[in-house]
């Protein structure tokens, strides 16, 4: 009998023991499917014009207000009269996202416009036409997230789609050969259209250096008559932290057009080219969060803020003092009941962790 209760125990141990190894591989095996994504690529859900892959939070109304004051340096005489450009508005915007879900938002924002001059050469060999870009802008906008890094690099991208259709509302002119000459009926405001159709592949690098590309194709319905309805771009944007209220960002957009369309040559800039009638755009700027802003300011060539306007049309040169100072401030409001009490954006930084909060739509567990 003693044998038999010594067998019995002996196989009870060996039977809790084989629970256990299978309790201990079930909860590595659910530890190895844990997938944890990166938060805050970037601050905001712009750059500094342009897009990052930042979303507006579900059931969040996110507000921006965005200016661009004149040139700083372009003139000596004037510089102290015109307070460096501050007594200049280039361009004003004011933009309002809401996110449908975490990964898809839409919005609508109304940009002054540039009104760039653009001189284009007469093909009989006559005096050039002297005209403006579109100005008075209207856009509605979506950006949906297709892609989310994980912290362990086997996602290693972030990969966002954004696109607009833009309408100016600018009053008609009375010379044809303008671009703002608009005719009545259906071909009047077609005129008016402009599209944007961009692909946003960010990586957070480390914890501090965010880079992202940005493949961008604009399309204008009208345009002047040496250059083209199309147009690709490539930009370049990077954001590096120095900690969680404080970063440099940087923006860089190029068009990828055969030299000499719309008086755009290949790195103008850079060759030291003066009054090549185009240059890409690029922008610098310092971010602070204030307690539930967030808050840009930048020094650019550019005078527009949105991508249908400066991406086609930019005239300024940073080498002959062509750059101008602006900025940007972003608030977000939860509208819903759910996150309505929300204590993210009234102290602190966003980037605070908190412990009351339920941080679980960053991690998601792998069946």
């Amino acid at each position: 009998m003693k044998y038999f209760f010594s067998s019995l125990f002996l196989v009870s141990v060996m039977y809790s023991s084989a629970q256990m190894d299978l309790l201990d591989s079930m909860m590595n095996s659910n530890e190895k499917h844990v997938r944890e994504y990166v938060a805050y690529t970037f601050k905001m859900t712009r750059v500094i014009n342009g897009q990052s892959v930042e979303m507006t939070k579900k059931g969040a109304l996110d507000f921006q207000i965005s200016h661009r004051f004149g040139d700083a340096f372009a003139t000596k005489e004037d510089n102290i009269h015109n307070l460096f450009g501050f007594d200049q508005a280039a361009d004003i915007g004011i933009t309002f996202d809401y996110g449908i879900t975490d990964d898809l938002s839409v919005g609508t924002e109304r940009m002054k416009g540039q009104g760039e001059s653009i001189v284009v050469p007469s093909a009989t060999g006559g005096a050039a036409t002297q005209m403006s870009s579109p100005t008075e802008l209207w856009d509605v906008h979506a950006k949906y997230r297709v892609l989310k890094q994980t912290t362990d690099f086997k996602i290693p991208v972030t990969i966002d789609l954004y696109g607009n259709v833009c309408v100016s509302s600018q009053l008609k002119s009375t010379d044809s050969s303008q671009l703002d000459y608009y005719p009545k009926g259906y071909t009047g405001f077609s005129h008016r259209l402009s599209y944007l159709l961009q692909g946003l592949i960010a990586t957070k690098a480390t914890t501090w250096l965010s880079v992202q590309l940005e493949p961008t194709f604009v399309w204008r319905n009208l345009v002047p008559v040496n250059d083209k309805n199309g147009l690709f771009a490539m930009g370049l944007s990077a954001r590096a932290k120095f900690n969680k209220r404080t970063a440099v960002i940087f923006e860089y957009y190029i068009p990828c057009q055969k030299s000499g369309i719309g008086d755009r040559i290949p790195f103008a800039m850079v060759r030291g080219i003066k009054n090549a009638g185009y240059y890409p755009a690029l922008n610098l700027g310092v971010e602070f969060e204030t307690g539930g802003h967030v808050f840009h300011v930048n020094l650019s060539n550019t005078a527009g803020l949105l991508e249908n306007d400066y991406i086609p049309y930019n005239a300024h040169n940073w080498a002959q003092g062509q750059l101008r100072l602006g900025f940007t401030i972003s608030r977000s409001f939860p509208l819903d009941k759910k996150h309505r009490g929300d204590k993210y954006w009234k102290k602190g930084s966003v980037e605070d962790p908190d412990t009351k909060k339920d941080d679980s739509k960053n991690v998601q567990i792998i069946k």
